[in-house]
């Protein structure tokens, strides 16, 4: 996009910053269907979370590549040898966290339009936090947990999502584990695999809370702040402070506001305040049953006491039983909070992809 003044790039910029949407235009190269040209990219457009890449490798394949935090890198691609050559084509690309499409309109006389709709790529396209474009593994090479740091400051981490799959990755391997310590062996992993997911829980819902704005949904900001300053805060003038220091730091105000800890993530209720007030997202009408929010709540709570009791914690309920029937850490705990916290956590995140802008 070379050739694009910079003011009109930003402003393409801008105007695809969004979940979904559509952009068609004509292309002129001598060189798109020339087999001497090698691999190269006619276009590359990264916009906050978005990666928009459409490319040539030596096959004679052009690949559209659409990347965004929430749906990962997907790829559909056109064969030029199936197409009549031509120097000038038309080029359409639709996206949506659903799908992708790709289509190629050669501009000579009986030429056909070509369509192709998108799938996973083994590749992973990301936007850093300095505005470069990152390329990430490939075919028959698996990498995990991806992270790019410059001067000491991250600038390129895992996504909320590929975030949680690791969580749900190192809890199924602590479960394998063995030894010959009996019972206290097994209070040990169920324990600490009750800490690693809620700590997942916290990472993801902290992460996709900005992901989204990254994604073009602008949040409700100022609901946010009302909800998570005091009114010490309020009187103190803290929001406009925070507006000036976002500016200055070139951030949002949601991110800075979540950078200061003003919003504590692992705690369940003030996290479902978040995103309600942010997002409009409301944890009730995820599509969950009530009794595994209320299993959600309960290992959270269970998490604050092997961490501030004892690792080894032997009951996880003692203060409320009796009434209730004792909760003893075992594998059958362990293996039904991985389960309940992943189905929460895929539910949440099919929720923040229905999202859509309003222009």
């Amino acid at each position: 996009m070379k050739n694009i003044p910079s003011d009109i790039y930003k402003q393409i910029q801008q105007a695809i910053c969004r979940p979904e949407g559509t952009v068609s235009f004509r292309y002129k190269s001598k060189e798109l269907f020339d087999p001497a040209a090698g691999r190269g990219i006619l276009v590359e457009i990264p916009s906050n979370g978005h990666v928009f890449r459409i490319e040539r490798d030596e096959a004679l394949v052009l690949h559209f590549l659409h990347s965004s935090p929430g749906t990962g890198t997907r790829v559909a691609s056109i064969d030029l040898k199936q197409v009549p050559p031509s120097d000038t084509v038309f080029l359409a690309f639709t996206w949506s966290p659903k799908e992708i499409n790709f289509h190629l309109g050669p501009q000579v006389a009986g030429a056909k339009l070509s369509s192709s709709q998108g799938a996973l790529s083994k590749r992973q396209l990301r936007v850093g936090k300095d505005g470069d474009v990152y390329e990430i593994g490939g075919p028959g090479v698996e990498i995990i947990g991806a992270s790019v740091y410059k001067g000491g400051k991250p600038v390129l981490q895992p996504t909320a999502i590929d975030t949680w799959k690791e969580i749900i990755k190192a809890t199924e391997i602590l479960g394998t584990g063995k030894s010959d310590q009996g019972y206290i062996f097994e209070v040990a992993v169920t324990n600490l695999t009750l800490a690693v997911l809620v700590t997942g829980f916290e990472a993801f819902t902290k992460k996709r809370f900005l992901e989204m704005e990254q994604e073009g949904i602008a949040p409700d900001t100022a609901a946010v702040l009302n909800s998570f300053l005091s009114q010490r805060d309020k009187d103190a003038g803290i929001a406009e402070m925070l507006k000036s220091e976002a500016q200055d730091a070139q951030k949002t105000v949601l991110e800075l506001t979540v950078e200061r800890d003003r919003i504590n993530f692992q705690n369940y209720q003030k996290c479902k305040l978040a995103y309600n007030k942010a997002y409009a997202i409301t944890f009730g009408d995820l599509g969950l049953q009530s009794l595994t929010l209320e299993k959600i709540k309960k290992f959270i709570l269970y998490r604050h006491r092997i961490i501030h009791i004892s690792a080894l914690l032997g009951m996880l309920n003692q203060p409320e039983a009796p009434p209730d029937q004792p909760v003893f850490p075992k594998k059958e705990l362990a293996v039904e909070a991985i389960r309940e916290f992943d189905s929460f956590i895929e539910k949440l995140h099919e929720a923040t992809l229905k999202l859509r802008r309003k222009d």
